[in-house]
């Protein structure tokens, strides 16, 4: 089955699940979506810096204990 996101299109699949999996040295985002009724999907792999930043984000900077 092949997914095409468009940029221009409003609409998107709704994540019902998501997981990671780490890799060697990047780690696989996979959501989990239902597509015309098939369940799909979805695997973005990223760098275990992009990892970091990412948690960074979610997360925010860790507070110094002195």
């Amino acid at each position: 089955m092949e997914i095409k996101i468009d940029a221009q299109s409003s609409r998107h699949p709704t994540v019902n699940w998501v997981d990671a999996n780490k890799r060697g040295d990047a780690v696989d985002l996979i959501f989990g979506m239902r597509i015309e009724g098939q369940g799909t999907p979805l695997r973005i792999t990223i760098t275990s810096g992009q990892w970091e930043n990412l948690k960074f984000l979610v997360d925010g900077p860790k507070s110094a204990v002195g």
